[in-house]
């Protein structure tokens, strides 16, 4: 498996870091720190291209085709082309698909799941103030900065931060004029602050004044629904499972039914598509998108880069 940002956590998640070198021990830990400004830090992305390479060999000492079953289990060993894995993988399957059916249980699932859908689909057709299709350097530097609120942080984490601060300063991505410029300039002083006081390591704390208005300001902020369903669609390919297909497929036709994706926005049909694949993968077990599609969708979701 190839290691982007967007798959990173999930596919190393069964990894023993402590194995790997002490560079990689360090980036993994500092994964968050770096991956907000993958595309906007040519230094960053190029660090992360390395750390990637140094962890995709360990991905597959530790990668199951089936996690739920054990190491030397037949799906999990047998060359996938064989007879004898197909008639596994086929029994496998059916095993699946056979559900007790005892009434007790069946009283249950029918009074828990109604409450469980509406409460869902009460909380997707919440909308933010602000939905953006791509998230303004601003608010993610502002984020982030937020996220190291009563966190221990290294003095690489902090002058990284502060480091995309002044870049974009200097490229004028952003500038005085910016919506939120006095507030990136306080957030750059505190930095500068703590950096000159800490000893390798401390608790970061942002001062609570300045704590509550950037808490308010990203709050506000939200990606397009639509371009969150797409964005999920796109870290599920080459990494889907029929329960994320169908978690994702849910989640889709929620947002179509309850008017949170409306045929009046211009990603409309590319989550159609997206529905329409998922339908496809659970029926067949193939998702079937062409490197044209998948582009195009990554191009919509910002990925493209």
């Amino acid at each position: 498996m190839k290691l982007t940002v967007k798959n990173y956590k999930e596919a190393t998640r069964n990894i023993d870091f402590k194995k790997l070198p002490e560079a990689a021990r360090e980036a993994h830990k500092e994964f968050d720190s770096f991956a907000d400004f993958y595309n906007e830090d040519k230094d960053i992305k190029e660090m992360l291209d390395n750390h990637f390479k140094i962890v995709e060999p360990y991905l597959k000492q530790n990668t199951k085709r089936f996690p739920e079953l054990e190491d030397r289990h037949p799906l999990n060993i047998l060359d996938k082309e064989s007879g004898q894995y197909k008639e596994v993988l086929k029994e496998y399957r059916e095993s699946k698909k056979k559900k007790p059916t005892s009434k007790p249980k069946t009283t249950k699932r029918k009074t828990v799941a109604p409450k469980s859908s509406m409460n869902r689909t009460s909380k997707q057709a919440q909308r933010k103030p602000i939905e953006v299709d791509l998230m303004p350097l601003e608010i993610k530097i502002i984020r982030r900065y937020l996220n190291f609120h009563n966190k221990r942080v290294s003095e690489r984490q902090v002058s990284l931060l502060y480091k995309v601060i002044q870049k974009a300063a200097t490229e004028k991505t952003i500038r005085k004029s910016s919506k939120y410029a006095a507030e990136i300039k306080s957030i750059g002083n505190d930095l500068i602050k703590t950096y000159k006081s800490m000893n390798g390591t401390c608790k970061f704390e942002v001062p609570d004044s300045l704590y509550n208005k950037l808490k308010n300001i990203v709050d506000d902020y939200g990606v397009t629904p639509a371009v969150a369903l797409i964005k999920r669609f796109i870290n599920l390919y080459g990494n889907i499972t029929k329960a994320k297909a169908q978690r994702l497929l849910t989640s889709v036709t929620n947002s179509l039914k309850n008017g949170k994706v409306k045929k009046s926005e211009k990603e409309f049909e590319q989550v159609k598509n997206v529905q329409k694949h998922l339908h496809d993968y659970l029926e067949s077990d193939k998702l079937l998108v062409t490197n044209v599609q998948l582009k195009g969708l990554q191009g919509i979701a910002g990925l493209g880069k």
